[in-house]
């Protein structure tokens, strides 16, 4: 849980600076409609769901920058818990990474009136993850070779997002995480929903 805390407070950082910075240009310049839809976007975000034999959790920051509604950066961090069971024992694995991404909206998936937006997003990820050995039964003379530690690699993901009322939206999700330095397991998953608050 220690490496979770770090990995979001490392984002909920960054997510302040960007607001602190859009906050005092803001401060100079008259906004016009565009900019305030624009702003009115931009949100923190947290969802969990299934993960592969186990569960996920999502949370971060989306940020539309100028009057492009249609296209956003978002920043995240990801916690899994999973159990990879391809060798025919149950083996607890615990992955956490910090994500980057840039995603845009889908116009013939998406509504004019921004009740219902679909996008698809794709990005970079460092992390670590982690094998429990201490919860797998294993046979006399039996070890573990993986090796367990910092993982790299890419994401894609789909995204809907239904609003609800003027700062608040469901959004449901499915990420692929491909990690090709892992000995684990090089891909792993998330479906989940969660919400998302929109400043």
């Amino acid at each position: 849980m220690r490496k979770l805390t770090i990995l979001i407070s490392m984002a909920f950082i960054f997510c302040c600076s960007i607001v602190l910075a859009q906050s005092t240009n803001n401060s100079s310049v008259n906004l016009d409609k565009s900019d305030q839809k624009a702003s009115q976007k931009n949100g923190f975000f947290a969802l969990g769901g299934y993960a592969e034999n186990g569960y996920g959790l999502l949370t971060g920051f989306k940020y539309f920058p100028n009057k492009n509604l249609d296209r956003h950066y978002e920043i995240s961090g990801y916690a899994g818990f999973i159990e990879e069971n391809k060798t025919g024992y149950d083996i607890p694995i615990e992955v956490f990474s910090l994500n980057l991404g840039y995603f845009i909206s889908v116009p013939y998936l998406s509504s004019e009136t921004n009740a219902f937006q679909f996008s698809i997003g794709a990005g970079g990820i460092i992390g670590q993850e982690s094998i429990d050995e201490s919860k797998i039964q294993l046979q006399p003379l039996e070890s573990i070779s993986t090796k367990d530690g910092t993982v790299y690699g890419l994401y894609g993901a789909m995204e809907a997002d239904i609003k609800l009322f003027k700062h608040l939206s469901v959004i449901v999700r499915y990420t692929h995480f491909y990690h090709p330095n892992s000995e684990i397991g090089k891909t792993k998953f998330l479906l989940g929903a969660g919400l998302i608050i929109k400043l």
